[in-house]
C-alpha cells in the first residue's frame, strides 16, 4: 500500500461559474501488473465489500476495503472489454454488464450481454444475450430486463418469466422508482402525436429531425402496466435512467446523435427530472468523457460524482448537488509509460467510482489501482 499527499493548486470552475478545490489526499491498492486494468466497481448494500471486475482473464474480486483484503474471487464476465459490475438491493447477486472499448456507435439503440452472478459462490445463474438493459427491484425479488419493446420481470430465485410490459418504440434505458410502484422507460417519438402537434405540422424539418434524433421518457405502473404520463421534453439517444435513493430525482444520462451534434465533440448530458411529478428540471451535468461516464450520489444525497475528461485522461468530478458547483476534482492523469516508484502505470479511460459509507471518502479505479481518495481531510 503506498501513500501520497498532494497539494495542487485551486483553479476557476469552467461550470456554473464556482470555484473548485484540487487538493487530493489520497493512498491506492494495487492489483497485479500494469495489464490488470479495473473496470468496474460497486459497493455492497452493506457498505462492506467492494465488487470490482477486470478486462478478460482477470478474476471478479470481492474485497474487504476497510481491511484491504481480497475477499473472494471469481471466473466470471469473461468479455475481452471487461465488464460494469452492480449488486442487487440486498447483495445477494452482482449483475455484469459487457463493456466494450469503443462505444462510440451512438447511432443506434445498445445490445450488450449482462450475466447474473449468485454473490456468495461465484455461480453464473443466467446469460442475458443482446438486451437494452437489466436492473432489479427495489425489494430484489425481480430481476427486470428491457429487450425491443419487451420488458420482463424474472422471479430472482426460480428465474421464471413473469409479468411483462410492451413500451412501443422503446429504445436503451428504465429505472424503478425506490418505492417499487413505477418505471420509466425512454422510447421514440410517436410519429402520429407529432405530426398532430401544430409546431410540427407547420415546421417539417423540426419534425425530421426530433424523429430522427430525439427520444422520450414515459412513466408506467407497474401494477397495472399502465402509462402515467410522458416527461414534457425530448431528449437525445438516453443511455441510462436512474432514480436518486429517495425517488425525489429521476436522472437521465444522455449523448447527442453525432450527425445531430453540431461541434461534433463527444459530450455526455446528465439531466434531472422531478421523481415524483415527472417535470423536467434545469439542473443538468455535462461530461467530456470518451466513454459512457459513471455517475453517483453520495449516500446522503449532498454531493454528486460525475466521470469526466481532463484533456487525454479521466477526472472525477464532484459538485455540491443542490447548487450545482463543482467542489473537487481528481485528475487521474497516470500516462501509460509514466513511472510511479519505479513501476509502470497502465492506464484505461472507462474509470468508475462509489462514494464510501461516510461520504467523505471515494474510491475510484486507476489502470491497475483503487485509489481512495479523501475529499475532506481537514475534517479529521
Amino acid at each position: 500500500m503506498k501513500k501520497a499527499l498532494f497539494f495542487l493548486s485551486c483553479l476557476a470552475c469552467i461550470n456554473f461559474g464556482y470555484s473548485q478545490s484540487l487538493n487530493a489526499e489520497f493512498d491506492y491498492d494495487k492489483f497485479g501488473d500494469n495489464q490488470h486494468l479495473l473496470v468496474g466497481l460497486d459497493l455492497s448494500p452493506n457498505g462492506q465489500h467492494l465488487a470490482i471486475s477486470s478486462l478478460r482473464g482477470r478474476p471478479l474480486i470481492v474485497y474487504d476495503w476497510s481491511k484491504r483484503e481480497t475477499i473472494k474471487e471469481f471466473s466470471v464476465g469473461d468479455w475481452y472489454g471487461g465488464s460494469s459490475v452492480k449488486y442487487s438491493p440486498k447483495g445477494k447477486y452482482l449483475l455484469l454488464q459487457k463493456l466494450f472499448y469503443n462505444d462510440w456507435a451512438i447511432n443506434k439503440d445498445k445490445e450488450v450481454d449482462f450475466e447474473l452472478i449468485d454473490a456468495a459462490s461465484g455461480k453464473l445463474l443466467k446469460l442475458f444475450n443482446n438486451y437494452h438493459a437489466i436492473a432489479f427491484t427495489p425489494d430484489a425479488k425481480y430481476v427486470v430486463s428491457l429487450t425491443g419493446e419487451e420488458i420482463t420481470f424474472w422471479n430472482s430465485n426460480t428465474l421464471k418469466k413473469g409479468k411483462v410490459i410492451m413500451v412501443t418504440k422503446a429504445s436503451n434505458g428504465f429505472a424503478i422508482s425506490p418505492d417499487g410502484k413505477y418505471i420509466a422507460v425512454s422510447h421514440h417519438p410517436d410519429e402520429g402525436k407529432l405530426k398532430r402537434n401544430p409546431k410540427y405540422k407547420k415546421d417539417k424539418k423540426a419534425l425530421k429531425h426530433t424523429l430522427k434524433y430525439k427520444q422520450q421518457i414515459s412513466v408506467y405502473n407497474i401494477e397495472t402496466s399502465k402509462k402515467e404520463y410522458t416527461v414534457n421534453g425530448f431528449y437525445d439517444i438516453v443511455y441510462r435512467l436512474e432514480y436518486s435513493e429517495d425517488g425525489k430525482t429521476l436522472f437521465c444520462l444522455q449523448i447527442p446523435h453525432i450527425k445531430a451534434n453540431e461541434n461534433r465533440k463527444r459530450q455526455t448530458f446528465i439531466s434531472t427530472i422531478n421523481g415524483v411529478t415527472g417535470e423536467p428540471a434545469r439542473k443538468g451535468f455535462v461530461s467530456q468523457a470518451t466513454y459512457e461516464p459513471d455517475f453517483k450520489l453520495s449516500h446522503d444525497g449532498k454531493l454528486f460524482g460525475l466521470i469526466s475528461q481532463g484533456g487525454m485522461y479521466p477526472e472525477l468530478h464532484i459538485y455540491d448537488f443542490e447548487t450545482g458547483s463543482m467542489l473537487y476534482r481528481f485528475e487521474l492523469a497516470s500516462r501509460m509509460f509514466e513511472k510511479v516508484d519505479g513501476e509502470l502505470v497502465g492506464t484505461d479511460s472507462r474509470a468508475t467510482f462509489v462514494f464510501l459509507p461516510d461520504n467523505k471518502k471515494i474510491v475510484i479505479t486507476q489502470g491497475n489501482r483503487l485509489v481512495f481518495w479523501d475529499i475532506e481531510p481537514d475534517s479529521k
